[in-house]
């Protein structure tokens, strides 16, 4: 079978242009091997890619023939040869440049396609480079390129670089408020991630924030280094107002307790933050003194009546469930003293007893640090309000662990880890497809 495959466009003024950009030949007698193959499917995407982008070129240096400052026409001063990366391949282009002898023009050469050519690639190809970079591997997201396009050969640092470049851009972009959202509440999830860091920066682990805006309609996903982010607290102030978040409204921010996450938040708000203390890590801390106490109370050698710990033991979740912070705080502190005196006069059981008595005083620095943050978790599970930082957990399996945890044996920059978090959380929401337009303008 002989297959001839022609390209015919059309300019606006009426002008039509037809080329044949292929031809080749398939078996006739074929047993299950119908259609294209990926091969021939390559080079027609590119021979077609080729066609089109010379037929632009040609409309658009014909379009712009007239000197725009004193009208009249310009000749053709010079080619000049340049290469533009796209989807479906690299190509070398020549390109008129005109010239006009006005003397605003001042007999400078004009280059109608200078804002096409400005980065050398296409928006599309940035933004597959930066989503692909973003969810895998940066070798892996070449090969994958390389595998299924008719792209030029794809290199890791390419696309990291551009990754890096887009991811930039989406921080600095200024999305449009939604005036819908204002009257939503706003709740904030937000949590922090760790990445294994390069040797040169003379540190283990790098600290990556994550998390998840949501009103009632709307969320957005949050990933950031604050070591390598030019303005954190702008970037987080961005997302609010693409949120249609009203300065006059409180932000509900569920974090674990660290006071430098809703810091940020109070930061980019300026305002009234209202911070919740996440009922699962209080939950956590709770079941490590009922295990310890339990452990205590259970041993044979055991001095003493096992009401006087278990009691105040039991109690301790319930208390906090309802809100009941300063009653909690009276039980903790006749833990601390039985298992202080246990401790120190009883041999037998000093070990548990030491044991218990440190995670009592544990729990009661965390809940004492963050007083303010408690709250009758009861009455807002009731209403179906967020009491934990589920999403910001979610979070950090999807942004921190999934692309840069410690299983992926990689090292990170702050300004690597940075970009990836920027780009990996616009992907997973979907706001690479939307940028594209922004780009492209």
């Amino acid at each position: 079978m002989d297959v001839r495959i022609n390209v015919e466009t059309t300019t606006e003024a009426g002008e039509k242009r037809k080329q044949q950009i292929i031809r080749f030949k398939l078996p006739g007698q074929c047993h299950g091997d119908l259609g294209l193959k990926l091969e021939h499917s390559k080079v027609l995407l590119a021979q077609l890619q080729l066609a089109i982008i010379q037929h632009q070129i040609e409309e658009i240096s014909d379009a712009s023939r007239s000197c725009p400052c004193c009208g009249r026409t310009m000749p053709i001063h010079d080619y000049r040869t340049r290469v533009l990366d796209t989807l479906f391949g690299r190509f070398p282009l020549r390109v008129p440049r005109r010239k006009c002898f006005c003397r605003r023009g001042k007999g400078g050469s004009l280059s109608p396609l200078s804002q096409v050519f400005r980065d050398r690639v296409t928006p599309e190809l940035k933004l597959l480079q930066a989503e692909m970079g973003a969810r895998h591997s940066f070798r892996e997201a070449a090969r994958i390129l390389e595998t299924f396009l008719p792209c030029a050969k794809q290199h890791n640092t390419t696309v990291r670089n551009r990754l890096g470049k887009v991811a930039k851009a989406i921080a600095d972009e200024a999305p449009p408020i939604c005036e819908s959202q204002k009257s939503h509440p706003l709740t904030v999830f937000i949590d922090g991630a760790h990445v294994r860091c390069r040797p040169e920066y003379q540190k283990r682990h790098l600290d990556v924030v994550v998390g998840k805006k949501e009103t009632h309609e709307m969320c957005r996903r949050l990933g950031l280094s604050p070591q390598a982010a030019t303005s954190p607290v702008s970037q987080i102030r961005r997302d609010l107002d693409a949120l249609g978040w009203d300065e006059r409204r409180p932000i509900t921010v569920i974090s674990d307790g660290k006071a430098a996450l809703p810091n940020l938040i109070r930061n980019a708000a300026r305002g009234k933050v209202r911070h919740i203390l996440d009922w699962w890590h209080i939950s956590m801390r709770v079941k490590h003194v009922e295990n310890a106490i339990s452990g205590l109370v259970q041993r044979k050698d055991f001095p003493g009546t096992t009401a006087i710990l278990m009691t105040p033991v039991e109690s301790l979740r319930w208390n906090l469930w309802h809100g009941k912070a300063q009653t909690v705080g009276t039980h903790l502190q006749w833990l601390m003293d039985d298992c202080a005196r246990l401790a120190k006069y009883d041999l037998a059981v000093r070990d548990q007893a030491q044991r218990a008595l440190s995670r009592c005083q544990y729990l009661h620095s965390y809940l004492a640090n963050n007083r303010g943050s408690l709250i009758n978790y009861g009455w807002r599970y009731r209403r179906g309000l967020p009491i934990s930082t589920s999403r910001a957990e979610g979070c950090v399996d999807d942004i921190g662990n999934a692309r840069m945890g410690k299983r992926r044996r990689m090292r990170w920059s702050p300004e690597g880890a940075h970009n990836v978090a920027v780009a990996r959380a616009a992907a997973l929401d979907g706001r690479l497809t939307v940028f594209d337009t922004t780009m492209a303008a």
